[in-house]
């Protein structure tokens, strides 16, 4: 009967059986391995690789918004203050449609942040503050490969294979908070379940930096129940006794206490509550909608980028196969992890680099230990000797991060505009002071904010989940799609202006209604007004303008 190594590198003498010997001997060159980093075993290749994962070098769609709420928290109180949530508008100040609601906003840290680098340091500000983020996420991983036992070049590999995995969803968003603060939680898990050794002290205090930065706290929580609760059941049925479960039972509790240090209080967990179970949210945007709608979508606009969603597939695919054809019971609390958050991003297909951070550590684990496992006998021909440095050459290497940092433009002081934007109507609108309440599109919501806020209010925009109830989002789509009821939407909202792309559904709704009156269109953009207005009076209307081929932040 095969025998069934217990993977823990901390007490490797004490905890694998006697009468396996050559797994003892596996699993303790593999401990000692896990010893250098890649970053020890070579800078330059892991200053590449994340170049590769910070590579896609364009605004988000809510970049504009991100940083003007993060700009008007400074504008009320001092640096101190602000970072304290002093500033923080409690009632929305930009639209119509939820005038004066509650506004709980959990990325309100981040975009203190984020203003805070605009402001100083402008577009290379902010594309060093995403260097950053992305930069700690891949060094935060590479400590969990190591604490999994993986040699420099297993970490190479699979740090590449998840830093192209996550390049798409690595933009200049607080989600990158949450991508670091996961990372950074797994290393610590992985520390405790392969040498039984963490310092689990940091991880409420982790748990009130993010609770600030992001909403995606919540998964943190996820990781450490999960994690706690299979390693507790996996001890009693070794015979450990329940210290540990209960240790992770009382540090979960901290965790979700601390979480609590927020200025909203419990209001917080509800706001991203309602952000996680919001199906109107799911029908209207993308990146919410399940994995396998994302790839439907992502296929319709360019093949090409299935390659990463594959990539996701692959990882979670490899993981569970490889457990599946030598299951370890010492695997168990991280694969945990791992399953959970892939069924996350089956769910959503914005959480598919917490599969990817989840997946990869775990693998990383199995393959040293089978690494290990079959070059025993080779290493002992060598004395187990193993270079302390690559052999590649690292100007060589140096040389050619440097072409992908300037080729992809993050040393660039200009920020391409990822998606097309109302630049030129937005122009002209200004040129004849048009002001008043805007039917907007919803991906426009954040860049409007920042270019006629607030003479001019809005009637969605991005922080959906956290400021408009389902009610007007439901609204807001059978409009934007001309379904039953969008003419009764126009009707019942005091709207001034409606901007919407030549190209919705809803333009020909407008073009119909002898209400309202096309006063400018260009190929991004149209722009319709009340007909008894004075916008409608305005002399050669409809006006017809031109968009530049390419804008740059903020456009």
């Amino acid at each position: 009967m095969e025998r069934e190594p217990i993977h823990s590198m901390g007490r490797v003498g004490a905890t694998l059986r006697s009468d396996a010997p050559d797994e003892a001997s596996a699993e303790i060159r593999s401990y000692k391995r896990a010893h250098r980093s890649l970053l020890r075993y070579s800078p330059a290749l892991l200053i590449l690789v994340i170049c590769i994962a910070d590579a896609a070098q364009v605004t988000d769609p809510d970049l504009w918004g991100h940083i003007r709420f993060g700009q008007a928290a400074l504008a009320e109180h001092n640096l101190g203050a602000a970072l304290l949530g002093k500033g923080l508008a409690k009632r929305d100040p930009y639209s119509y449609s939820a005038a004066h609601s509650e506004w709980c906003d959990p990325e309100w840290l981040s975009e203190i942040l984020m203003a805070l680098v605009y402001t100083h340091g402008g577009v290379i500000g902010l594309k060093g503050w995403k260097f950053a983020c992305v930069g700690a996420t891949l060094g935060f991983l590479m400590l969990g490969l190591m604490e999994a036992g993986a040699t420099p070049a297993v970490q190479l590999g699979l740090l590449i294979v998840a830093a192209v995995a996550m390049m798409p969803q690595m933009q200049f968003r607080p989600q990158l908070s949450t991508f670091v603060m996961l990372a950074a939680t797994l290393a610590i898990l992985a520390q405790d379940n392969y040498r039984r050794a963490a310092p689990l002290w940091l991880v409420p205090p982790m748990m009130i930096l993010w609770t600030n930065l992001h909403g995606g706290f919540v998964v943190g929580i996820v990781a450490i129940a999960a994690y706690g609760g299979v390693a507790g059941c996996t001890d009693l049925i070794a015979g450990r006794g329940r210290t540990r479960g209960v240790r992770f039972a009382l540090l979960t509790f901290a965790a979700i206490l601390a979480t609590l240090f927020n200025p909203y209080g419990f209001g917080e967990w509800s706001a991203v509550m309602h952000s996680v179970a919001n199906q109107s949210t799911r029908t209207a945007i993308v990146e919410w909608q399940p994995l396998w709608r994302g790839m439907a979508s992502q296929w319709h606009d360019s093949a090409v980028g299935e390659f990463n969603y594959l990539l996701v597939l692959g990882l979670v695919a490899a993981l569970v196969l490889n457990f599946a054809m030598r299951p370890r019971r010492g695997d168990l609390p991280m694969l945990a992890v791992a399953i959970l958050m892939s069924v996350g991003a089956c769910i959503s297909a914005r959480n598919m680099p917490l599969a990817v951070i989840a997946c990869v550590v775990p693998l990383a684990g199995r393959v040293s230990l089978a690494t290990a496992e079959a070059g025993a006998e080779k290493e002992d021909a060598a004395s187990g000797a193993v270079p302390q440095r690559s052999g590649v050459n690292q100007w060589v290497v140096i040389a050619i991060t440097v072409f992908l940092a300037i080729y992809t433009g993050i040393f660039s002081p200009r920020l391409s505009i990822g998606m097309p934007v109302p630049a030129s109507a937005v122009a002209f609108m200004g040129q004849h002071r048009l002001y008043g309440n805007v039917l907007n599109d919803y991906d426009w919501g954040a860049y409007l904010i920042w270019h006629i806020a607030p003479r001019s209010k809005l009637f969605i925009d991005g922080r959906c989940e956290t400021v408009f109830s389902d009610k007007i989002l439901n609204e807001y789509i059978s409009f934007y799609f001309d379904c039953a009821g969008a003419g009764k939407v126009l009707r019942t909202y005091p709207h001034d202006f409606v901007l919407i792309p030549p190209r919705a559904p809803a333009y020909q709704l407008l073009k119909e209604d002898a209400n309202w009156k096309l006063v400018y269109r260009d190929e991004t953009a149209v722009l319709f007004a009340r007909s008894n207005s004075a916008a409608a009076k305005i002399p050669g209307v409809p006006i017809d303008g031109g968009v530049p081929k390419r804008r740059y932040f903020p456009g």
